[in-house]
C-alpha cells in the first residue's frame, strides 16, 4: 500500500474541509420565541476588516454585535450562520465601533482561542452586524437582551452569556 498517498489525501481533506467543521444547535423552539425584552433592533453590517466601511460602526452608541459566516452572491442562496453574539457597553459608555475594534488587534484576538479560530478561518467571509440601542437602555437590561439572543440562536462561539437552564442543558452537547 502507498501510505504516503493516503496520508497526502488526509492532509488534504484536512486543509480544504476538515478545518471548516464545527457543530450546530438550532432548535426550532429558541429560534421561534417572542419573548425578548426588546420590541426591535435595527440591523446594519460590515464585511471584517473592511477599513472602508469602519465609519459605519457608529462611534457614539452600545449595542449588539455579531458575527456571521455569509458570502452576497448572484448564484447562491441567500445564507449565513451566526457564530457570535456580543455587546459593546458592559457596564460601560463603550460604543460598538470600540468593541469591533478589539476584533482587529490581533493581540487580543489571540488570548481568546475561540475568537482566534473563528477570525482566522473565516474571516474572508466573515460579517460584523451591529445593532446600536438608545441611551436609556440599561446595561442590565442590554446583557439580558444578549442573553436572550444567544440562547435563540446558540452561537457556536458564544459560550457563556446564555440563560441559565440552557447553559447548563447545552454544555452537555
Amino acid at each position: 500500500m502507498d501510505l504516503n498517498s493516503v496520508v497526502d489525501f488526509v492532509n488534504q481533506a484536512q486543509d480544504e474541509i476538515g478545518k471548516f467543521k464545527f457543530d450546530v444547535i438550532l432548535s426550532p423552539d429558541k429560534l421561534q420565541r417572542n419573548d425578548y425584552i426588546l420590541d426591535g433592533l435595527t440591523w446594519n453590517s460590515i464585511l471584517y476588516n473592511d477599513a472602508d466601511e469602519l465609519e459605519k460602526i457608529p462611534n457614539d452608541k452600545r449595542g449588539l454585535y455579531a458575527f456571521a459566516i455569509c458570502h452576497p452572491s448572484q448564484v447562491l442562496p441567500p445564507h449565513g450562520y451566526i457564530l457570535y453574539i456580543g455587546i459593546a457597553g458592559r457596564n460601560s459608555d463603550r460604543p460598538l465601533r470600540a468593541r469591533y475594534k478589539d476584533y482587529l488587534n490581533a493581540k487580543k484576538v489571540k488570548k481568546r482561542a475561540r475568537i482566534a479560530r473563528m477570525i482566522g478561518t473565516w474571516h474572508e467571509v466573515l460579517r460584523f452586524y451591529f445593532a446600536p440601542v438608545d441611551d436609556d437602555l440599561s446595561t442590565e437590561d442590554l446583557q439580558e437582551i444578549e442573553k436572550q439572543l444567544n440562547t435563540a440562536l446558540m452561537p457556536t462561539f458564544s459560550e457563556g452569556d446564555l440563560e441559565a437552564d440552557v447553559k447548563k442543558k447545552r454544555s452537555m452537547y
